[in-house]
């Protein structure tokens, strides 16, 4: 709420009712602006007062002299200052004055926000000081619980090491890992990969396979210049047979035919038992004398199917 500076000078005065009055000091209170403007309005009234007091003086002395004309030459030179200062003073102006202590404020202000920020740093520092307390009560339990957490790590870590990392093998151990795919295209061929280029380069004909899924049969010279073998991919429920032949530095897959898997036999199967007619086919337009033996086979094998 503002107020001109007559309403001011009217309070400074006493001329206001009780409302207003309250209003302005209510809000002197609330505003310290206000308050220096009716302070600087009652030193600009006590300077009046002080002036209109001798000009007072010299008024009543011509009166006695002329008479009644003396105080009608007088009167237009009296300000209205002057008049107000005729007024007595009101004792709300004396109480007002004692409202505008801004040092004393400040003062105040200062030393309650110097006391909260000591009571909040001693709370900080009885909260740090509990906590401290609990964690040094509770470090027992938790070391245990560190303790136990790295010893289950290391047992997970001998089981992983026993029972998984044996099936796989990185390539900075000296042998690639197995890919799992087998057979892949390249330039209009099919060509072994992974465990099946693994078993033709490794594998002895006619042995068992250790995963059952790729077993190796026949071996044979080819009339190309090469070595060709016959192969099984053991499926479910039924396989995948075909040949190969080494060709530079991979196996080359000219025949794959799809196979049903017959009856379980009494006894062990040959090599070369119930193979389809196309992989036949294919071995008799590529042999070259006869199917290699034991002894010729480890002999390529040592030179790595390589002529």
């Amino acid at each position: 709420m503002s107020f001109s500076d007559d309403t001011l000078t009217a309070y400074a005065d006493g001329q206001l009712d009780a409302t207003t009055r309250g209003a302005i000091e209510h809000a002197m209170r609330r505003d310290s602006s206000l308050a220096r403007r009716v302070a600087h309005l009652r030193a600009q009234r006590a300077v009046a007062i002080d002036q209109a007091q001798p000009a007072s003086r010299a008024v009543q002395g011509p009166q006695g002299q002329h008479g009644q004309h003396g105080p009608r030459t007088q009167q237009p030179h009296q300000s209205h200052a002057a008049r107000k200062a005729h007024i007595a003073p009101n004792p709300a102006q004396s109480r007002q004055a004692q409202v505008v202590h801004l040092a004393a404020i400040r003062a105040q202000r200062v030393a309650v926000q110097q006391a909260a920020r000591k009571a909040q740093a001693q709370a900080h520092a009885h909260a740090q000081a509990q906590t401290q307390a609990h964690t040094q009560l509770l470090a027992p339990h938790w070391r245990w619980r560190v303790w136990a957490a790295l010893g289950l790590a290391l047992v997970a870590g001998v089981l992983v090491g026993r029972y998984v990392l044996v099936y796989w093998q990185p390539a900075w151990l000296g042998e690639p890992p197995v890919a799992p795919t087998t057979v892949i295209s390249r330039n209009g061929m099919l060509v072994a990969q992974g465990k099946l280029d693994l078993a033709l380069s490794r594998q002895s004909g006619g042995a068992a396979p250790s995963k059952g899924d790729v077993r190796v049969g026949l071996s044979f010279l080819s009339n190309q210049g090469g070595y060709c073998r016959t192969f099984t991919l053991v499926g479910l429920s039924q396989d995948l047979v075909g040949l190969a032949c080494r060709t530079s530095e991979e196996w080359r897959v000219p025949v794959l035919v799809q196979n049903m898997r017959p009856a379980p036999p009494m006894a062990a199967p040959q090599p070369g038992a119930e193979m389809p007619t196309a992989v036949l086919e294919a071995i008799d337009q590529r042999i070259v004398g006869g199917m290699m033996d034991a002894r010729a086979e480890q002999e390529a094998l040592r030179r790595n199917w390589q002529r």
